[in-house]
């Protein structure tokens, strides 16, 4: 493995796991399973089908767009838009931050969907879970996928097809770090209320910290393009 790519895809997996869209939705169902009562282990039980799904569904995504490039063979172009992408992107996060009731070009997700996802947290099952994985991995594009395309265009210009699906593994693993995190001490309530607290009153925040970082990123593909 090349180890200034493997830093990078570290490094952006870890930038694309915070992104609100995945960690607002845990921590909803997390809310919601204390709201109907349910003990540690279901929270757990829930947790984990929920973090597959997201998992499984973003690593089929990352992969389809992937072999999509290798087979039509533009991984020169498809860097060039990826870069630009992000650097678009990063642009879009400083304006949520410093004007967010503009309605032009919200990066969120679509309040159809969150109200998707608010029906099925209610459920509070493994179904439930599974469907709110998917949703979330399909969804959350608005928030931060241009990260995930610019990962996808660095991989084809860089890296084999079989290497680059080692990384999208890793990649995926990251992107998932923190919702495995939220579950594991979802037991205690009182240090989810102020995880839900936390993300409503800083998330903002979170928006000028991508906004940064997307630029940063966008600013070294486009090194490499050229």
């Amino acid at each position: 493995m090349d180890n200034v790519i493997l830093s990078t895809v570290v490094g952006a997996g870890l930038l694309d796991s915070f992104n609100p869209c995945a960690i607002s939705a845990a921590l909803l169902f997390v809310a919601v399973m204390f709201t109907l009562g349910r003990d540690r282990k279901s929270i757990l039980k829930v947790g984990f089908f929920y973090i597959i799904s997201v998992y499984i569904t973003y690593f089929l995504i990352g992969l389809g767009l992937l072999k999509a490039v290798s087979f039509f063979g533009i991984p020169n172009l498809f860097s060039l838009i990826g870069a630009i992408t992000v650097i678009v992107f990063g642009l879009l996060n400083l304006k949520e931050y410093f004007f967010p009731h503009w309605n032009f070009l919200k990066i969120r997700m679509p309040i159809e969907a969150r109200y998707k996802l608010n029906d099925w947290a209610y459920k509070a099952s493994v179904p439930a879970a599974i469907v709110m994985g998917i949703l979330v991995g399909v969804f959350e594009f608005p928030c931060s996928g241009a990260v995930y395309i610019a990962i996808i265009s660095l991989l084809n210009l860089k890296a084999t097809f079989l290497n680059g699906l080692i990384y999208l593994l890793i990649y995926n693993l990251l992107f998932v770090l923190p919702l495995i995190l939220i579950f594991i001490f979802s037991s205690n309530r009182i240090v989810t209320e102020k995880m839900i607290n936390l993300q409503e009153k800083e998330g903002r925040k979170m928006h000028l910290l991508l906004a940064a970082l997307m630029l940063v990123l966008g600013g070294v593909m486009l090194i490499w393009y050229l």
